[in-house]
């Protein structure tokens, strides 16, 4: 058998891509179902992204923590840990009493974490890992471009459940086909597995860091966080700003995370000419779509939207091509990613 197909970079793109679409159709589905308990006010879809967000920066801490055993250690855990966490399938919301007034706050992200916490912690840790167990081949190559596909599952699953799940199924049919596809996702993880199972390279010293590579320094994993940090503070209040200051509607949100999900598809892919077109014309975009986003007066509200909208796409293009520039060796690759998050 060949090196080539030993690699099995198929499989391995096709789980990165199942796990982020389950992961991406979630959250809408959640928060369909908790519609008519909470309603649709804009703090009700910041609480959830709120959640999700915790939940996705958990699940890449704990692939970064996995990162550091021996591959048949990690992989054994991970499914055992998928497998404990179908238990709480299907999907249904929690039971929790009304809150007291002024609990609120706390309320909404508990009633989130109580219902998808743990199937969303482990899926949300399936791109790294999986991205990681790919590199561990010799003969893999860079694992990058890999991170353009799950964002692409992620924005897949985004757009799939307005557009085809909502219109279709009851929500209780939603949650059995997405369990389904959660026992799906655990049979491709476990093939991945048997796929890296005789793979030494993820075998790390004891003091935790892998011998051939230098530890990162404090100011380059500072520096991807700040990176990182400003396309992910422009996409919640790109999404405040829609659902409190243009229109109330149920699901806009859906709207500028799918655009800063399609950010991450082009500044990891492997074809660099749009990533780097962007980023030369991004000064222009701001000052187009900066005009456009401020312009009460001229524009109407689809001007107003649109110009948030573009302003969030190009910075968050611009950032995340500078991050895919400063991208580290593959054996520092959960840390990138958990800076990321």
């Amino acid at each position: 058998m060949s090196a080539r197909q030993t690699v099995n970079r198929p499989l391995f793109v096709a789980t990165i891509f199942a796990g982020s679409f389950l992961l991406f159709m979630i959250q809408p589905m959640v928060a369909r179902m908790a519609l008519p308990r909470l309603g649709g006010a804009p703090n009700v879809w910041n609480s959830a992204m709120l959640v999700y967000q915790a939940l996705l920066l958990a699940g890449y801490a704990y692939a970064h923590r996995l990162s550091r055993l021996p591959l048949r250690r990690a992989a054994s855990l991970h499914l055992a840990m998928l497998v404990i966490a179908a238990l709480t399938l299907p999907i249904a919301l929690v039971n929790l009493p009304p809150p007291a007034p002024g609990t609120e706050v706390w309320w909404v992200p508990l009633l989130f974490l109580g219902t998808v916490g743990p199937v969303f912690f482990l899926v949300s840790a399936q791109a790294p890992l999986m991205q990681r167990w790919y590199s561990a081949h010799p003969d893999a190559g860079e694992p990058w471009a890999l991170y353009a596909a799950s964002n692409l599952g992620s924005f897949s699953g985004l757009i799939a459940y307005p557009l085809l799940a909502e219109p279709l199924m009851r929500i209780h049919a939603q949650s059995v086909l997405w369990s389904l596809g959660y026992a799906l996702l655990i049979v491709m993880i476990a093939l991945a597995a048997r796929a890296r199972w005789q793979a030494p390279a993820m075998v790390v010293a004891a003091s935790g860091s892998d011998t051939d590579e230098a530890p990162v320094p404090a100011r380059r994993f500072l520096y991807w966080v700040l990176l990182a940090a400003v396309p992910s503070g422009l996409l919640l209040s790109t999404t405040t700003h829609l659902t409190t200051d243009i229109v109330a509607m149920p699901l806009l949100w859906v709207i500028p995370l799918a655009v800063y999900l399609l950010s991450f598809v082009i500044a990891f892919s492997e074809r660099r000419v749009l990533a780097e077109l962007i980023t030369r014309i991004a000064p222009l975009l701001l000052l187009f779509t900066g005009a456009m986003a401020m312009n009460s007066r001229g524009a109407g509200l689809f001007g107003l939207a649109l110009g948030s909208v573009g302003l969030l796409f190009a910075v968050s293009v611009s950032l995340h091509a500078r991050m895919y520039a400063l991208r580290p060796a593959a054996s520092q690759l959960t840390l990138f990613y958990l800076a990321m998050s």
